[in-house]
């Protein structure tokens, strides 16, 4: 079970911290899809404004069809950033004070330390890049559950009833469109995982004939046909109702039945889980890609079965040459921001609910 202590360094298996990135403030290009916000984020400074102050600076941007060079050192965007932070100076009804300093790249970099300054140490600053539009991203991290990885098993469902079944089955599909949640294998490394496993590696032909079986249960058995029924299938278009009318039958399914009622608020929020992964430390050609929610918050078969241990190591070795994209809430500010930066408990609350519920079915 990966009941693996991301705060307190509990381990089921042990889990590697990651590098520190607290030392860079500043997004840099981004060209590839994350797992946070969809709205296109276009490249940003590959280097940092504050030692340079340059005089002009063009990143890629993607413009009708095409990609093109901006140059975002541009007194607009200088003008724009400047407004901004006066702005939020006065919803914070806080005096702001701004060295333009002698030259655009220069008042940019001056604005960047006096609006992390003016916000401080609560929120984190970035200046992004849309369209060749730079402006300030506020942003905070929440707090991560009890577990490393969340990893919501499925191989319960078979010990069920068919009525509790298709009960289940329907629950942890709208939890996972609802909250960007996937099956372990819709990601590259699970083909390079298959093969490895599937290697003779010397082991007892017993327990090599053993592996092979499970292995294709995953690829072409039962294993896999559960993990894509639970990916398609929805059997009740109004869940709470027939959750309410179902009567359990012994003393798994009450607490089963109870947990996934607790749980109906996490399969219609305003954003799912993924929505708030943000990476705020990208770095545009990184010797490793941060772990991403879609690799900590996943399905699987069984939390104690040698892939799931295969996922975990994979996990501990990895990490421990990158860091972790962790729920984060954004800002983006402009000169008309009406309202100050303010956080919703959505991933704690999803947390706590998921720590009791993968204990149950685990």
């Amino acid at each position: 079970m990966c009941t693996i202590g991301r705060t307190s360094g509990r381990t089921a298996r042990k889990a590697h911290h990651q590098p520190d990135a607290e030392e860079c403030t500043v997004r840099r290009e981004q060209g590839r899809t994350d797992c946070g916000s969809k709205r296109g984020r276009n490249s940003f400074l590959s280097t940092a404004l504050i030692p340079l102050a340059q005089k002009s600076l063009t990143v890629d941007c993607y413009d009708g069809g095409e990609y093109g060079r901006i140059n975002v050192i541009t007194r607009e965007n200088y003008e724009f950033l400047r407004d901004s932070f006066f702005r939020y100076s006065r919803l914070l009804q806080k005096e702001a004070v701004h060295v333009p300093g002698n030259s655009i790249g220069e008042g940019i970099a001056n604005l960047y330390d006096e609006m992390n300054t003016l916000v401080g140490d609560e929120l984190h600053v970035n200046i992004e890049q849309e369209g060749g539009r730079l402006f300030f991203r506020l942003w905070k991290y929440h707090k991560w559950g009890s577990f490393t990885l969340y990893y919501f098993p499925v191989k319960f469902l078979e010990s069920l009833n068919p009525v509790l079944r298709r009960i289940a089955v329907t629950f942890l599909h709208k939890l996972m469109k609802a909250n960007g949640i996937d099956t372990f294998l819709d990601y590259e490394e699970s083909d390079f995982m298959f093969e490895i496993l599937s290697e003779d590696d010397g082991s007892d032909p017993a327990d090599r004939k053993e592996r092979m079986k499970l292995l294709d249960s995953y690829q072409e058995g039962k294993i896999g046909r559960l993990l894509k029924r639970v990916e398609t299938k929805s059997y009740y278009k109004n869940l709470p109702k027939t959750l309410e009318s179902y009567t359990p039958q012994n003393g798994f399914e009450q607490p089963l039945v109870d947990a996934m009622k607790r749980g109906i608020p996490f399969l219609t929020p305003e954003r799912g889980i993924m929505q708030y992964g943000y990476d705020a430390y990208y770095s545009e050609n990184p010797d490793f890609h941060p772990m991403y929610l879609q690799q900590q918050i996943r399905v699987v078969y069984d939390t104690d079965d040698i892939v799931s241990e295969y996922l975990v190591d994979y996990y501990n070795s990895y990490s421990r040459e990158t860091y972790d994209i962790t729920p984060v809430t954004v800002r983006d500010l402009s000169p008309d921001t009406e309202e100050l930066f303010c956080m919703d408990d959505y991933p704690e609350r999803f947390f706590r609910w998921a720590d009791e519920f993968i204990s149950l079915i685990s």
